[in-house]
């Protein structure tokens, strides 16, 4: 059982990034631009509550993904979910405007939306959120475990702990690691990109995808071909015959972990691989890897046979 496929192209990208079509500081093209040039495969620019296609902007070695972050309500409280378009079809226009009034319509057009995008619920711990309050809902693929915006600036990007509770609630989303950028701090020497409070560039995902192109990084990602990082690389996750083998760039600490407090862990210097018992978790199985400098790559879990 394989986290990814031994075939196919390892793609960067970054799943939450504004520009000055909502409230973010720089032009889409400048945006785009920056990623492109620090090494990105693939961007979704999702402004708040307006869809954007830019992938005229885009050419076949930058995937531009349409998409928007939209300000709704989950059982009562206000909640942001990014929705990026995930084949050819899409059921809104480019620059159309969003204002979502409660919590039935919300669900109204989550449901719709989910034929074709994908729904990501975002930084969790910044907007307050306890699992409680969207455990019914049932219009989630994935959710940010790291917001590298909400993490330089307040310190409430991290929620691994939101996504393990919905995990061993039988929830299967996906995890997300993003930035969030706005690209702020005009008054900042190296603005737009090199200053100390750029919130670029310090979360993204590796999708591991069967060919360069905007169908293949989305199928990957609703079928979690793919991890989430602020630094270390995952090249290889899989599980056989009760071990967990790990493959990855060098870190202090590799960690196994699962619906039970059954931790299995590796811990010492340039770490760069782990064979680890799941120790009688049954139900999936995921890893973190995490480095010196406590940047974390996160697995989606493996689902275990039979379950």
């Amino acid at each position: 059982m394989r986290a990814f496929p031994q075939n196919g192209l390892w793609l960067k990208g970054n799943l939450h990034a504004h520009s000055t079509v909502s409230d973010g500081e720089l032009e889409p093209e400048a945006v785009l631009r920056g990623y492109r040039e620090r090494g990105y495969d693939f961007l979704s620019l999702t402004d708040h509550d307006v869809y954007s296609d830019f992938r005229a902007l885009g050419d076949p070695s930058f995937i531009v993904l349409p998409g928007l972050e939209l300000s709704c309500f989950l059982s009562g409280k206000k909640v942001h979910v990014n929705l990026i378009q995930k084949g050819r079809k899409s059921q809104f226009h480019h620059s159309q405007r969003f204002s979502v009034k409660d919590s039935a319509e919300t669900e109204a057009i989550l449901r719709k939306a989910r034929e074709d995008y994908i729904v990501i619920l975002n930084h969790p711990d910044w907007s307050l959120l306890e699992y409680a309050d969207v455990k019914d809902c049932d219009l989630i693929d994935a959710s940010e475990v790291f917001n590298y915006g909400t993490e330089l600036y307040d310190r409430l990007g991290e929620s691994t702990h939101f996504w393990e509770s919905a995990l061993r609630d039988g929830k299967r989303w996906k995890a997300i690691a993003s930035d969030d950028s706005h690209f702020g701090y005009k008054d900042l020497e190296g603005w737009p990109f090199e200053n100390a409070m750029c919130d670029g560039f310090g979360g993204w995902v590796m999708v591991k995808a069967r060919e360069r192109s905007a169908e293949a990084v989305t199928e990957a990602i609703l079928e979690g071909s793919f991890y989430s990082t602020s630094g270390p690389e995952i090249y290889d996750f899989r599980v056989e015959h009760g071990f967990a083998f790990v493959s990855c760039s060098p870190v202090s600490r590799i960690i196994i972990k699962g619906e039970r407090r059954n931790i299995r862990r590796k811990v010492g210097e340039g770490l760069t691989e782990a064979v680890l018992p799941l120790r009688n978790n049954k139900s999936y199985v995921r890893v973190e890897c995490i480095d010196e400098s406590g940047h974390v790559a996160y697995s989606n879990p493996l689902y275990l046979e039979g379950k």
